[in-house]
């Protein structure tokens, strides 16, 4: 009797010690379509619109390590932000055996000091959620097969820190 007592003290006590409650994930998605992918892309333009870029790759990304490059990029660079992009374009990639499914948004819009960019905006099916691959839309970065092979059709903005 007493080794039980023992041993549910403990475990309400373990219990009531965890780290932070596991957000709640959302059921799968019915189907991946081109309405899910930009839902993802206005919530991650909300996103910034509400709390910045502070936290921004934790909170949107898949890749946070790359989204965190990405992002640190960007900053070097005094590129933030501006407007609400458009979609200009989406193409629907099947998932293979070394990627997961993916809608490429190329996205169009001006930074916050109004320089013109287009970008790809991957938005993955990553265990049944849908979620942006990187999640940094403003930079003009496009996904060609491999780094020597950018798409021709985005539109870099240029360094916009203050000489």
């Amino acid at each position: 009797m007493r080794r039980s007592v023992v041993t549910v003290a403990v475990v309400l006590v373990v219990a009531g010690c965890t780290a932070e409650p596991e957000r709640p994930k959302p059921p799968p998605v019915a189907a991946f379509t081109q309405e899910v992918a930009e839902a993802v892309l206005a919530e991650v333009v909300a996103g910034v619109g509400k709390s910045g870029i502070t936290d921004f790759c934790a909170e949107f990304a898949r890749s946070k390590e790359t989204c965190a490059t990405l992002l640190k990029d960007a900053s070097r660079e005094c590129l933030l932000p501006g407007d609400r992009p458009t979609v200009k374009r989406a193409v629907h990639e099947s998932a293979t055996r070394g990627y997961e499914e993916t809608w490429k948004l190329v996205v169009q819009g001006s930074t916050l000091d109004g320089q013109r960019y287009v970008s790809d905006f991957p938005v993955v099916l990553s265990e049944g959620e849908p979620k942006a691959a990187f999640g940094v839309y403003w930079t003009g970065l496009g996904s060609g097969r491999n780094m020597n092979d950018p798409p021709n059709y985005t539109i870099r903005p240029k360094n916009a820190c203050p000489r």
